[in-house]
């Protein structure tokens, strides 16, 4: 009986047949394949086990072939983030341009906190700039999985593209602010006041986009990290902040750590060799012509020392949860 409903023409009398046919007549003509024999199949024709860690090697390769994606998704971010105001683009150089000039009217003019530096209008702005680089990478990454919920679950893609599109979206907004962060350096040190101390050109200047590149992939370990927590404890978006505020304190973004702390203390060697606060020596040094932050090869070579190991550490933290990212 069922023979022949299989091989009768294909009219309405055969396909109500057909219909008619028990799921267990089915069963008997489809083939039965053991679990290693299943395994072969889908290997043969490249299919992936579905919700299953890849192996770390395999993860990393499978990112880096999604590099092009990951970063015409954060140019695409980057854009879309001040589409339908008037000023558009320009806001991501006026927002942290205004929070700078802040920090030089409270700590500059009002509590003359500018205590062992001679630019300070340089001195703050680089490190306010630098620092808000920092914080806006590590606050979107931090709900980027539960942001790109939808995309995570319809398609087949390690999920370090997400965090890491996060983090470089802040990498493209940051380009014109290094812009600004040298046209501000340059022309307060024309104003007849004290704490604005000339910053002439200078060929250290060109470290800039070295210090930002080391950054960067700082940031993205950071994205790395604080996306898988964020993706288990969604709370922590409102906790973070305060955290950020802190670390802008402690990492001497306002005033120079070193006039504050001793380099022999163990307190003071922490505040001045933590990674955020290297950081932000880094961008202090390549602007130049400020007596208490000389070139030193020694702070460049241990922030980027910093900046790869949290990186590493970050994605392989990311990998370890790979399989849990858009689950209920």
């Amino acid at each position: 009986m069922v023979a022949a409903t299989l091989f009768q023409p294909i009219t309405s009398e055969g396909i109500r047949a057909a219909n008619e046919v028990p799921a267990a007549g089915w069963a008997q003509f489809s083939p039965r394949l053991s679990p290693d024999e299943a395994a072969k199949l889908a290997s043969k024709n490249g299919l992936p086990e579905s919700g299953v860690r890849p192996p770390l090697g395999v993860y990393i390769r499978k990112v880096w072939e999604r590099r092009y994606f990951i970063w015409e998704l954060a140019r695409a971010r980057s854009f879309a983030r001040n589409q339908g105001s008037y000023l558009g683009q320009a806001w991501n150089i006026l927002n942290p341009v205004l929070s700078s000039a802040v920090f030089v009217i409270v700590f500059g003019f009002i509590l003359q906190s500018n205590r062992g530096v001679s630019n300070f209008a340089a001195f703050i702005t680089s490190g306010a700039l630098a620092y808000d680089f920092f914080t806006n990478s590590v606050t979107s990454s931090l709900t980027s999985l539960q942001s790109d919920i939808q995309l995570i679950r319809s398609h087949n893609f390690p999920r370090a593209v997400v965090p890491l599109a996060a983090a470089f979206a802040e990498i493209v907004s940051f380009g014109p602010v290094l812009v600004a962060m040298l046209l501000i350096s340059f022309l307060t040190g024309l104003l007849p006041q004290p704490m604005f101390g000339f910053v002439p050109p200078t060929w250290k200047w060109l470290l800039l986009p070295v210090a930002a590149a080391i950054m960067s992939v700082f940031n993205a370990g950071c994205a790395l990290i604080f996306a898988r927590i964020g993706a288990r404890l969604p709370d922590l978006r409102n906790l973070i902040p305060f955290f950020l505020n802190l670390g802008r304190f402690l990492s001497g973004v306002m005033f120079s750590l070193a006039a504050f702390t001793s380099a022999t203390s163990w307190r003071g060697i922490v505040a001045r060799f933590q990674p955020v606060a290297l950081l932000l020596d880094l961008f202090r040094q390549a602007l130049g012509n400020e007596p208490a932050y000389p070139l030193r090869p020694l702070f460049w070579l241990l922030a980027a020392a910093w900046a790869v190991l949290i990186f590493v550490i970050g994605f392989v933290f990311f990998w370890g949860a790979e399989e849990t990212y858009g689950r209920d």
